[in-house]
């Protein structure tokens, strides 16, 4: 999904803005998460993955958005800047996830509306 969605919503944030389309990815990569956490079955889950994939091009529209910005002689770096803050993420995320889970545990939130593990 995501080979496929990716250059066609960089073209659609080309014609509609990269905010709407950047925020509608993120949005939906939001949404897709959820979908996969709460789950109970492995079409679902699928489902979701899908649904990830299609609303991946976040860091493409975002990139594309860095090259409209910024200068000629500046673009390499505003890129890598770009890869380094995506990859920090992958990184940094699922760390920050572990221990917020370990030192707060489900916060009062019923069994049902748990994410599973």
């Amino acid at each position: 999904a995501q080979m496929l969605c990716c250059p066609l919503l960089v073209r659609l944030s080309t014609r509609l803005g990269r905010t709407p389309i950047l925020r509608t990815c993120l949005a939906g990569a939001a949404a897709s998460s959820l979908l996969i956490g709460w789950s109970g079955t492995t079409t679902g889950i699928l489902i979701g993955r899908c649904l990830a994939g299609v609303f991946a091009a976040s860091v493409p529209v975002a990139q594309a958005a860095v090259t409209d910005v910024a200068p000629a002689n500046q673009t390499a770096l505003a890129l890598s800047r770009v890869s380094a803050a995506s990859q920090l993420g992958v990184v940094v995320g699922p760390a920050a996830a572990a221990l917020l889970h370990s030192g707060y545990g489900t916060l009062g939130v019923p069994p049902h509306l748990q994410l599973r593990a």
